[in-house]
Parts: C-alpha cells; structure tokens; sequence
C-alpha cells in the first residue's frame, strides 16, 4: 500500500514521509483536511492551513481506533489519549497502516516510505486474492481447465479408451446413412426384389447396433473410472491442503465454504470430465469429419449448411463472460447456503435453548431463496438466448433442404444422396447444438475449478522451511520482542520478553481480550509472530519441523472438542498406537476413569457429536486424558477446570500435580485461585507483559495483578452475600 500522497501546501514531496486526507472533525461536520507525517512530526491541515504540530516522540503510541461510521487517529502517551484526526471508514486501512508503521518507526528508528504487506489484490478487480497467485474471478478460464485435463494424466489410458470407443460409435455412426443410401437407390426406388446383397446390408445395419452397444459398455466404464477418479483425487488434494493452511487462511473462510469446495465443486468438475471432457473432443472430431464429407459430397450444399455457423459462435461467445458472473453469483449465494446450513445444524441445542427455530428457519429460507434466485437468473438467460441460436443455426438445413429438393426434382441428386446428405447434415447439427452449450458450461465449470485449484494453490503463511529440523524437546521457551496481532495493524502482542524454563508451571492472567490464548496459539504455531522470534531450548521455533515440535507439546483447550466416537477413540486420538493399558491410566491420571466404567458401554460408549452426550465436565477431563496419554514435555492449559464444578475441579488440580511434574506448563485461568501453584506468573495488560513473578512477588508490587486478585475476591464475596439472602 502506497501512502504517500501530495503534499497540501505545495512543499516538496521529499520531506513527507506519509500524508492522508482526513474527512470528519472532532464534531463529526464533514471537513477537508490532511494528516502529514514527517520523521519527526504530525502536522494537521485543513482546507490546506496548518492547524496543530504534534511531535511524535510525544507519544508512546499511534492508534487508529476503529468506530461504527468512523474512525480516528489517536496519540497516547501513558494513560492520556490526544485526539489527532477523525476520517470515514474508506481511509481506515490507510491509517491503520500508518500507525502499524509508526509503531515499527518508534520500536526501531526505521521509516518506511512504502509498505506493501497488506493482503494482495486482483489489479483488475481489487477483490482481496486470499493467498492465490491469481484472482479466481479474472484469471484466465482456460489455464483452469487446462490444469483440470491434465489431472486425467494418471488415467491417460482408460481415457483414450473412452475416445477411441467414441470416435468408432461415431464412425459407425456415419457409415449407417451410406447403407440406407444404397437401400434407397438400389433397392426401394427400383422395387427390387429382396435377394442376398439386401440381407447382408440389413444384417450389416442390425450388426453395427449391437457393437455399438458394445462400445458404448467400454466407453462409460472407461469415462467413469477416468472421472470418478480424478473426483476422488481433487477432493483429496483439496482436503489435504485444506489441513496444511495456516489458522490465518482457515479463518477466512467458513466450514460450509470448506465443504462446499471439497464436495460441490470438486463433484462439478468430476461431472465435467464424465458428460463433457471426453465428449468436447468426439464432438469436434465428428465435426470436423462430417464437415469433410459433406464438403466432398456436394459442396454448394455444404456452404449453405456452414453459411450460419459464424454468425452463430460469435453471439454465443458474447454469452461467455454474462453467463460466468451469473454462475460466479450462483457460487456465492450457495455457499452462504451452506454456511448458514452447517452453523444452524452445528448450534441446534443453542437454537433450541432460545425457542429460535422459527427465526433459523427464515434465514435458512432467506439463504435458499437467494440460491434458487441467483441460479433461476442464470438459467433464464441461457434459456432465452438458447432457442434464437439454435434457431439461426438450423437455419442452413431450411436452405440445404429447399436447394437438394430442386436437386432431385432438376435429376441433379438422387433421392438416395439427398436422404444421405440430410442424414449428415442432421448428424453435424447433433455435435453444434452440443458445442452451443460450451459457453455455459465453461462459465460455470471454470467458476468450480478456479475455487479448487484457488485451494491448492494457496501458499500458507506458517510452514515449514525446507531445512527444518527434528528435535527433542526440553522445555525452555523464550520469548524474544514478540509482536503479533490477527490483523498486521491491530497488534494483541506488543513486545513480549519473559524466559520461561523447563520444568516450570507458569500462569498466564489478564483481563479478557489481552492476549493470554494468543501467546499459547503462538507457542503451539498455529500462527507466526509478526515481529520478534520465539525460541524453544534455544532454537528458532519457525525452524523447528511443525511435525516435531506439537509432538512434544500436549493441549488442552478452553473449547472442548470431541470426535464423534467412543470414549476410547477420543482418548487414543492423541496415539493412536496406545494400548488399553495406556489409555486406562491416563484416564486415571485425569480422574475419568471411574465415570467412564459407569457409561453404558464403558470405553466403547459413543459421545455423540461434540460428545453432547457427556456433561462438561467429563468431556473436560476425556480431554485431558488425552493430553496426558500424549506424554508431552510442554503441557497447555487454556482454561482446563472452567467447565468443573468444585468438587471435580478439586480433583483435576490433583491430577494436574501429578502431571506437571517434570514438564513445562503454561496454563490459563480466569479464577486465580486455580493458578496457587504456578511457579510464576505472566500479567498481560493491553497486550503488553505488564509483570512476571510469583503470586507473593506480585501481591506486595499491588500492581495489576494484585487488582485483580483484589477484584476477583470482592466479586466472590458478593456472591456470597447474593446466595445467602437468596
């Protein structure tokens, strides 16, 4: 993104370093001013009169505060704020920019003059590209369906069957007319009597049925495993890379696009190359053919025949480009449909605790309405345009017809040739009228296959570095200047630096929305840093094989996630090689044991989807169990006991203190009182580490971290207070 702009008092452009228009004031009135950055000062102008000098080494920070409607540019200095400028949401990324890039210049006395790492857009369009090389909706059609026909590489042989069968059923196709031709002219006309030479066409004609019956059994098992094939192939490629994205890509699309892009698109092109692929080469072929024949056979026919071709391709390529925006909108609108249809069907218990079915319904409807729609809009204009250039091309045959007819009559033409020629002539409409249809259905293949290979060719930004190494974990983690935020110019992290040592139980606290999941996402990799590095035992983690490190690190989450299957699976999940043995003592470890054996079918219960059939509890602690059986040296808990009661949590913590020992935890809790234990702790404030040090330690600085002890014991007390006179 190229920030610089002119500058509004004429001065050289060399001495600004970033200048943005502003649009609101202070009063939200609409102005006409500009924000100027030079290395050293922010200077504001409106209506080109400079009305206030700002040092930036006046502040501790730039922050560009997103509202609804607006947005400002705020300079922060400890705890006082100073409004700077305020601007309509079309220069909020701008000047989000600008304060990411002021935050760079203030950590490290570096300026940039341009920045360039915001997501990368289509030059064409400006649609955000989502890490594909190429804009889905702009590429080239042709270089996706290119891409898709050599995907039937490893099939190559069952696919040249399927056309060599093909081209033969036509060939036979094309010899038949010649038989009747010399039924009619030899036999019929003359009323000559059946003798030997009839019998053996006849029996030729019968003949060429069944073994063109018997093509046809060749030609659809052939194109069936071709496409069935490369089906299964492009779901699994697309499921594949799917889980080698980063969290970064994942969280841009939702489930139900996921889905969408395995299952529908990748069935869309398998349907492809079955009906079609195959098909658009027989078809030309038999064109091209029967196009010769009828040129070698009469040619002023055959140029009346041909004489609308032209006209006819050039008004169905017009259709091209209207009828894949249509299909593009038809894309999009099904898969809002399945979206909404996965969230619905995925929260059914928090709709049926609300009584909201009634509202899921209508916007279940709502979603289907706009497919169906989007989709009759599609279809009508093909259909519209269909008949008129079906109409135009058959226009040729009226002409043929109208010129042999006065042929026969003038015994010019035989009525035999004629009949053959009207044969070929119908037999050469049958593959145009096919090739008519070309437009739509490259409109709406390419729209299918440019969302899958969109897919696969998405690079992730967290992977492995081809020189990644495999190491055994100890536990050390070092946080080294660590920044990092979702979105590059609202960053979570600000500078972290703690040293976290191996075999120590550290407690991560803060307020909500501080960052405390984020630092563990960050030791798990599940996103990169945006500055700083991260070490493990001393080693950069961006150079450790993923692989190797998240075998070494066991997680429990706040979400507890169960598979839909037995107790036994969801445990072994974490190895799928443990014994019963293995999986019977972490269950112990975890105190799940002793519910587990009381289930209806112990170890081999079924926990429904989500394991909806187990309370919170157990769920919690069949995911611990988990993490225990991984053995891992750094252990996570992100907010481990919050689903307990007291008496289990009670049991947890024992079982945690057996665990521990001997491994780095790191584990985040909103009840303090669950973090006693914690050999240190890490006290995150507006995303920066506000302290670090034992409970006592913290107690006695009364900083942050005793306020929320204090605060957390008085909200305690009135609870008390509430349940007492309740």
């Amino acid at each position: 993104m190229n920030l610089l702009l002119a500058y509004p008092d004429g001065r050289e452009k060399d001495d600004v370093i970033y200048s943005l228009p502003y649009d609101i004031d202070q009063k939200c009135r609409k102005v006409n001013g500009h924000c100027v950055f030079t290395s050293t000062q922010i200077e504001i102008y409106r209506n080109n009169e400079k009305i206030h000098t700002y040092h930036i080494d006046d502040f501790d920070e730039i922050i560009c505060e997103q509202l609804i409607g607006s947005s400002m540019l705020l300079g922060k200095k400890g705890e006082q704020t100073k409004f700077l400028c305020a601007f309509s949401q079309k220069f909020f990324l701008r000047y989000a920019e600008i304060s990411k890039l002021l935050d760079y210049y203030k950590r490290t006395g570096e300026l940039l003059q341009e920045n360039d790492e915001d997501e990368p857009t289509c030059p064409k369009c400006g649609l955000p590209l989502d890490g594909a090389p190429s804009c889905p909706f702009c590429g080239k059609k042709s270089d996706y369906l290119i891409r898709l026909i050599k995907r039937t590489g490893p099939y190559k042989w069952y696919f040249i069957a399927a056309v060599i069968c093909t081209i033969v059923t036509e060939a036979v196709w094309v010899f038949l007319p010649y038989l009747q031709r010399i039924l009619i002219d030899e036999y019929i006309t003359p009323m000559k009597n059946v003798d030997s030479g009839f019998i053996m066409i006849a029996a030729t004609m019968i003949l060429s049925v069944f073994f063109v019956w018997g093509l046809e059994y060749i030609n659809m098992k052939s194109s069936f495993k071709v496409a069935l094939s490369v089906g299964r192939d492009l779901r699994q490629d697309v499921f594949s890379k799917a889980q080698q994205l980063s969290m970064t890509s994942i969280s841009k699309r939702t489930a139900g696009e996921l889905i969408n892009r395995v299952n529908h698109d990748a069935m869309k092109l398998q349907d492809f190359i079955t009906a079609n692929g195959k098909d658009a080469i027989v078809k030309l072929i038999s064109v091209v053919i029967l196009g010769i024949i009828l040129i070698s056979m009469n040619f002023k026919l055959a140029l009346l025949v041909i004489l609308p071709i032209p006209f006819v391709a050039l008004f169905v390529s017009k259709l091209f480009n209207t009828l894949h925006i249509r299909y593009g909108r038809v894309w999009r609108y099904r898969t809002r449909y399945s979206s909404v249809l996965h969230d619905i069907l995925n929260g059914i218990r928090v709709v049926k605790s609300y009584g909201t079915e009634e509202m899921e319904i209508r916007k279940y409807q709502d979603a289907s309405e706009k497919w169906m729609k989007s989709a009759i809009s599609a279809e009508v204009i093909w259909s519209v345009f269909m008949p008129i250039a079906q109409f135009l091309l058959t226009i040729g045959n009226f002409l043929m017809l109208y010129a042999g007819g006065k042929m026969v009559l003038n015994e010019q033409l035989s009525l035999g040739e004629l009949v053959q020629y009207t044969t070929y002539v119908a037999m050469i409409y049958g593959p145009l009228t096919w090739m008519l249809q070309i437009p739509r259905l490259l409109a709406d293949t390419a729209v299918s296959s440019a969302r899958v290979f969109e897919i696969l060719d998405e690079e992730s930004d967290v992977k492995d570095k081809s020189d990644a190494i495999s190491m055994d974990i100890h536990g050390d983690i070092t946080f080294d200047d660590v920044y990092f935020g979702y979105k590059a110019y609202k960053p979570v992290l600000k500078g972290i630096n703690c040293n976290i040592k191996e075999g120590e139980m550290i407690g991560i606290v803060g307020h909500s929305g501080v960052g405390k999941s984020t630092m563990i996402n960050l030791i798990l990799r599940l996103y990169d840093c945006t500055g700083g590095r991260i070490l493990i035992d001393g080693v950069d983690i961006k150079d450790i094989a993923g692989e190797s490190l998240r075998s070494k690190v066991g997680v429990v989450l706040q979400e507890t996630f169960l598979f839909d299957g037995s107790v036994y699976d969801n445990i072994s999940y974490a190895k799928p090689d443990a014994t019963f043995e293995e999986i019977i003592k972490a269950a112990k470890v975890a105190n799940a044991h002793d519910f587990i054996v009381k289930l209806p079918d112990g170890y081999n219960t079924r926990v429904g989807d989500k394991g909806y059939s187990l309370s919170g509890g157990e769920r919690q602690r069949i995911a611990i169990a988990r993490a225990i059986l991984h053995n891992p040296r750094i252990l996570i808990l992100d907010e481990a006991t919050a689903s307990l009661d007291t008496q289990t949590e009670k049991q947890i913590q024992e079982a945690l203190n057996r665990l521990i020992k001997g491994r780095t935890t790191i584990a985040i809790a909103h009840r303090l009182s669950t973090l006693s234990n914690a050999d240190r702790l890490i006290v995150l404030d507006q995303g920066k580490l506000a302290e670090f040090g034992t409970h006592n330690e913290l107690m006695q600085k009364k900083g942050v971290y005793y306020k929320l002890v204090m605060a957390q014991r008085q909200t305690t007390k009135m609870k008390k207070v509430v349940e007492a006179v309740s």
